[in-house]
């Protein structure tokens, strides 16, 4: 088994997940050789990451000018801040995986990939579901034919946020920061799962999504101080001539609702309930996804270290997560509504927004295979 020398960029937020990864299991024939992160004394992971001798560094810039070598960074820093760091780490000869969304913007999405072409590495996108067995089993099965053609499919997933969820970093909400774009939302950020695992499996290949050609629907505001949406109910069009349904939003009084999904094609249909996907054929022939093993917790990361060691390519890469970026600047170009009614509330010591009967109007339009303004 080939070594695998690893750099983590940014420890907070989402990064967490990743310390703890590599610094509570042992990951055979895997150093971290170091840490990146500006605001590493504000994290409980200084000290142990001290203890292990384990180099620090503001940026990854420093790591490399420092005489760093790594075989994979793993980038789960700002959003802003993507960009910059993965144009560092390709031009040190380092395979990434990088968090989702990598860059609000397709022009800087066309410059990585043609980067990443040129460098003969790859640039893996972490997006969960695209890592995850039992969805690449479903994703064979679309291929091969199994299913037939695919007619429409709908998702949603609804998760309350609150002032924990929007005070956590400088950008959560906001449009732009440091003068990129950064759009976010629950469609570009926190709920963006769901509609990247219905372009996945609408695409040709392994690697590869269907392409989204305009977007409809309708976006909210519940939280007055964000400067984006915080609800949205979109019809998404894509080139292979299906129509995606996707209903998301952070400002509702439930905890969580979902994710659920149905994709029916001309000689099946799939049912996603929770972390479940159910296959049902025309002839009644049932194939239950939940048998498989979905992998690791972090499966993306166990994936981009053996596609290090092996010179091969992940399943979700740049070119596998352009179109849902595109989603997101076409979603952008639709009008926020704000919602005057939506009321301050609190629950778990948190407080958080609500939407008078959110839950309950995009469950009765996900049903309707429809946009709430057409119930």
């Amino acid at each position: 088994m080939n070594d695998v020398s690893l750099l983590l960029v940014g420890i907070g937020g989402y990064g967490e997940n990743y310390i703890k990864e590599l610094m509570m299991r042992d990951i055979p024939g895997v150093e971290l050789t170091g840490v990146a992160d500006p605001f590493l004394d504000k994290s409980p992971w200084k000290g142990p990451i001290m203890e292990r001798g384990i180099p620090v560094f503001r940026t990854p810039g420093e790591f490399y000018s420092a005489g760093g070598k790594a075989d994979l960074v793993v980038i789960s820093s700002p959003i802003h801040t993507h960009y910059d760091y993965i144009v560092a780490a390709l031009d040190h000869g380092s395979d990434v995986l990088c968090e989702k969304p990598v860059a609000i913007s397709l022009d800087l999405m066309d410059d990585l990939i043609a980067r990443e072409r040129k460098s003969g590495l790859f640039v893996a996108v972490g997006y969960q579901l695209c890592f995850s067995r039992d969805v690449l089993a479903i994703k064979a099965d679309v291929l091969s034919g199994l299913y037939g053609k695919p007619v429409r499919m709908k998702s949603l997933r609804l998760m309350r946020r609150g002032d924990l969820y929007y005070a956590r970093n400088g950008w959560a909400g906001k449009l732009n920061c440091h003068g990129e774009h950064v759009f976010d939302s629950p469609v570009s950020n926190a709920c963006a799962h769901q509609i990247q695992n219905m372009l996945y499996l609408l695409g040709p290949s392994t690697e590869t999504t269907a392409d989204v050609l305009d977007v409809d629907g309708e976006l909210w505001k519940g939280r007055p101080s964000i400067e984006n949406y915080d609800a949205a109910a979109l019809r998404i069009h894509t080139d292979k001539g299906v129509s995606l349904l996707y209903y998301t939003a952070h400002c509702l009084d439930e905890r969580k609702v979902g994710p659920m999904g149905v994709y029916e094609f001309e000689k099946g249909v799939i049912v996603n309930q929770e972390d479940s996907f159910v296959g049902t054929l025309a002839d009644g022939t049932v194939r239950d996804y939940s048998v498989c093993e979905k992998g690791e917790r972090m499966q993306k990361l166990y994936d981009a270290i053996a596609c290090v060691r092996t010179g091969s390519r992940p399943a979700c890469t740049l070119e596998t997560s352009r179109a849902h970026v595109k989603c997101v600047i076409l979603a952008q170009r639709l009008p926020v509504l704000p919602r005057l009614d939506a009321e301050r509330k609190s629950a778990d010591d948190d407080g958080y927004f609500a939407i008078p009967d959110l839950a309950h109007t995009y469950l009765r339009s996900y049903e309707n295979w429809c946009l709430p303004r057409e119930l």
